[in-house]
């Protein structure tokens, strides 16, 4: 008997959180508090008010019990698991799909085309107390139960991570077993075989993000560091830290290449365009999405002159799109993201930018501050609206994620007429990401 997906897929990730807010705005519903229920965003709001050391222990333990037992890793079937993603898609058909490598910039052009996302990736958080800046004895955990998961499921790569950084909180209480879809699952195949518009096309997020891996075993490989402030250099060179053996694709963002060559030979042979939106990483997609979102909204007869700088999960698509804002996102609240803000605003098309700013309550190498913001808004004479986070206590302040929907619900609408950006338009606008060598689309 396999376990229940949403007791298995982690709650706090990237692809199950960006999913999530694209499934309530195809929904044309606002994401607030990560989709949690308003009673235990009411506790995380009760418990934001605690002395940070208290808090720091009650959000480790609190996030460490979504580890599953390591014992039961035989029991994941992450073929259910594809299921659990496809399933809450409702509609017959659609004019496209989007498959492939998380990215919160992609799920906004999702949204606005009224496109469900497959994720290509997918975190397993396992139950693990441990040392976070010891990664050595995390690959030992990781050597000992992977291959247990792995037997159950030939169709995946293990990549497991222990990002001693970002997730200094969480390594302490779990192992990151990030899973990659080798081959196109039987719930995903079923879903393009049957949900597809004719000649809809088929945007595959191609990331092709590496990072210096250690071969732990068959398809299994252990990942130090991640995207953000360090380079993989600087992760390898702390103590306890495994010696890299080859380069792999980067464990949360990267796309796996075998997954990717499924997607096109199921659209080669299935008379669907594909759109491969090839990416060196996930900040890239989010200047030429935001611009061509922004053309849509003008067309609806929006100003398009407010942005709205999303955070990781932090973010509301339908609420943006209603408030006739323009998303801008950054896949944390860094230097290279910040970086990336800085340059798409140079040009001054915006008078206003809220941010909003994912608290993982570390104060961790290259993190961007609300300052930091605030000083390259104000560069560029762009308003600055810090959404929802209280500088004084950020990167602490947890709870944020529990308030950045009251706030974005209390913004008024822009009263703009629905009308869903086309596929065409959406491939045209992030042509310059895209090798479209495996197709076109023909139809707007």
């Amino acid at each position: 008997m396999s376990l229940d997906p949403k007791k298995v897929v982690a709650t706090f990730d990237s692809a199950s959180e960006l999913h999530a807010a694209l499934v309530a705005a195809l929904n044309h519903q606002p994401f607030p508090h990560l989709g949690n229920s308003e009673l235990y965003a009411g506790a995380i709001r009760a418990a934001g008010h605690l002395p940070w050391p208290i808090l720091r222990s009650l959000y480790t333990r609190i996030g460490g019990a979504e580890g599953i037992n390591p014992d039961t890793l035989p029991e994941v079937d992450m073929d259910s698991v594809a299921n659990s993603f496809a399933e809450p898609f409702a509609a017959e058909t659609y004019p496209a799909v989007v498959v492939g490598a998380s990215n919160g910039a992609i799920m906004h052009l999702a949204a606005a085309m009224g496109a469900p996302w497959l994720p290509g990736t997918v975190l397993i958080p396992v139950h693990h107390v441990g040392d976070g800046d010891r990664p050595n004895r995390a690959l030992e955990f990781g050597k000992e139960f992977g291959p247990r998961f792995l037997d159950a499921n030939p169709h995946v790569r293990l990549h497991q991570m222990h990002d001693m950084a970002q997730d200094a909180l969480m390594t302490t209480r779990m192992a990151y077993f990030r899973t990659k879809y080798t081959q196109l699952p039987p719930a995903y195949r079923e879903f393009l075989d049957t949900r597809l518009a004719p000649g809809a096309p088929v945007f595959l997020v191609d990331d092709r993000s590496t990072w210096p891996v250690t071969e732990a075993g068959p398809r299994h490989v252990f990942q130090t560091g991640g995207r953000g402030g360090l380079t993989p250099e600087e992760h390898l060179a702390r103590p306890h830290t495994p010696a890299a053996t080859t380069v792999a694709p980067e464990a949360e963002w990267g796309a796996d290449p075998d997954f990717t060559d499924a997607v096109a030979q199921w659209c080669a042979t299935h008379d669907h365009p594909l759109i491969r939106v090839v990416l060196p990483g996930p900040q890239e997609a989010s200047a030429p999405v935001a611009d061509t979102i922004r053309e849509w909204t003008i067309a609806r007869g929006g100003a398009a002159d407010k942005l709205l700088v999303s955070s990781f999960v932090i973010a509301d698509p339908w609420r943006t799109f209603a408030t006739g804002r323009v998303p801008f996102w950054t896949y944390f609240p860094v230097r290279e993201a910040l970086n990336s803000l800085d340059a798409y605003l140079a040009d001054g098309r915006y008078e206003q930018a809220s941010v909003t700013m994912f608290q993982h309550g570390v104060e961790s190498p290259g993190l961007a501050t609300p300052a930091d913001f605030e000083q390259v808004l104000r560069t560029h004479n762009t308003d600055f609206h810090l959404v929802a986070v209280d500088p004084d206590k950020s990167p602490h302040d947890i709870g944020s994620m529990t308030r950045y929907g009251p706030e974005l619900q209390a913004e008024p609408d822009a009263g703009l007429p629905w009308e869903p950006l086309s596929a065409k338009a959406a491939a045209s606008g992030i042509a310059a990401l895209t090798d479209n060598r495996d197709g076109h689309i023909g139809r707007s």
